[in-house]
């Protein structure tokens, strides 16, 4: 048992002296999102395509402009009585024509649907952009939570080993019975059991981080635990539901959405009005043949054409309707990002404020719990506990370690939350985290 415990120790000694002296921290890990996860890319390519509805809207407004060319060769054969005449001709032309328009009501009320269209696609990068900080935040931190979870683990496991040999020397000499020894062999099984899972999980959560940068990280600074722990800024509740649904991204793609919708259903009504254009063309054809003697012409024409639309077979009636629809159901998102919104950054200030609270209990439960185990650790040593006694204060103390770096995460993890369904959360959030980052742990999977 001995060499088993002393020999896995060897291996994590080892693997940590093999890690690279470069180590990656958040800002590190975030600039490299930016330019490898596919979703801000994606997000990116979508607001990019998103945005030239606009001009192309605003081409339909402006001056349009052709050109025209055309060649032809004709043999004709015409018969007459006892004679018959044969002929060929050739005849070459080319044009160009302006049109302006100058009232086109539906086409400005369309120009708008897409300005607003294209203000939706700006809030729904912004969002992206702000979930890609979020998705980074929680990725590195869950890597330093299985971290401190497996060093937990180790640690449990080395302690149980040596509680294990301590029980098993003290029974040989008669100083205790079977059952100490089955206690803490029983113990240390599910010790082991628990590495076992721990490895696993720093495992999973290293991937996760990698799949975001499409890089490998052998290490990432760690974070300091005596970082302040304080709660969201501006305190007051109201103060952060007023931010969040003036700021939400979410919120604002729906309120753009809507004001496209209502520009949709004018542009709709606006196809029963009267449309107004200018036209100019020119052309020029040539005509020649074997029988008679080439002509040429020049043509200019400048016209106002007026159209005045009575009946489309109902499909003008229908299309306004499916717009009102169509309204309707962007008004109902729109209330239900409203009310989710709202009720979001509600529960999540109380969350991150319960936090605070929590990371100060889960502190002083890490001390109580240090202090009792070192305290039956005497009374064992003195024949007072016995060893399911410090069998269970090292889990206590093992337990309120985890507990209390759990917290810390989780409070980091809500704090960002927090701050993303108020609309501000930055890249700013970030780099005042990572000042706290200081010395690095190995994430090889080795």
């Amino acid at each position: 048992m001995k060499s088993l415990s002393s020999g896995f120790c060897a291996t994590v000694f080892f693997t940590l002296l093999s890690a690279p002296l470069q180590a990656a921290n958040l800002i590190d890990i975030f600039n490299q999102a930016i330019d490898n996860d596919p979703v801000i890319l994606a997000a990116r390519a979508q607001q990019q395509a998103d945005s030239e509805i606009v001009p192309q809207s605003r081409a339909t407004l402006l001056p349009n402009i052709s050109l025209t060319a055309n060649t032809r060769t004709t043999d004709r054969e015409t018969s007459g009585g006892t004679s018959s005449i044969d002929e060929r001709f050739n005849s070459n032309g080319y044009g160009a024509q302006l049109t302006q328009p100058l009232f086109r009501a539906d086409r400005w009320f369309t120009l708008n649907a897409a300005k607003a269209s294209r203000k939706q696609a700006s809030a729904l990068y912004q969002n992206a952009q702000q979930e890609l900080i979020l998705r980074v935040a929680t990725a590195y931190f869950n890597v330093l939570r299985a971290e401190d979870n497996l060093t937990a683990a180790v640690a449990r496991e080395t302690a149980f080993s040596q509680q294990l040999e301590q029980a098993n020397e003290r029974f040989k000499v008669g100083l205790i019975a079977a059952t100490d020894v089955y206690e803490a062999q029983a113990g240390f099984d599910l010790a082991k059991v628990e590495r076992i899972s721990s490895l696993e999980a720093r495992h999973n959560s290293v991937a996760t981080l990698q799949s975001l940068t499409n890089q490998q990280y052998q290490s990432v600074d760690q974070l300091d635990k005596n970082m302040p722990i304080t709660g969201p800024s501006p305190g007051p509740l109201a103060d952060w539901v007023e931010l969040a649904l003036a700021n939400n991204p979410q919120l604002l793609a729906s309120k753009h959405q809507l004001d496209s919708a209502k520009q949709v259903i004018r542009a709709e009504k606006s196809g029963h009005l009267p449309t107004l254009d200018a036209k100019a063309s020119y052309s020029h054809s040539e005509e020649g043949g074997t029988s008679f003697l080439g002509n040429e012409s020049d043509t200019q024409v400048f016209a106002l054409e007026f159209t005045l639309p009575l009946f489309e077979g109902g499909s003008r009636n229908s299309k306004v309707r499916e717009a009102r629809y169509r309204h309707e159901k962007a008004r109902q998102d729109y209330e239900n990002t409203y009310r989710q919104t709202r009720e979001q950054i509600q529960t999540q200030h109380r969350t991150v404020t319960t936090d605070v609270l929590r990371v100060q209990a889960r502190q002083a439960a890490l001390k109580s719990s240090e202090s009792a185990l070192e305290a039956t650790e005497g009374g064992y040593q003195v024949g007072t506990r016995n060893i399911v006694d410090v069998l269970q204060a090292q889990n206590n103390s093992f337990n309120a370690r985890r507990d209390y770096s759990n917290a810390i995460y989780d409070y980091l993890i809500n704090l960002l939350t927090l701050k993303r369904i108020a609309g501000n959360l930055s890249e700013n959030d970030l780099s005042a985290i990572n000042k706290w980052l200081t010395t690095s742990v190995t994430t090889d999977n080795s």
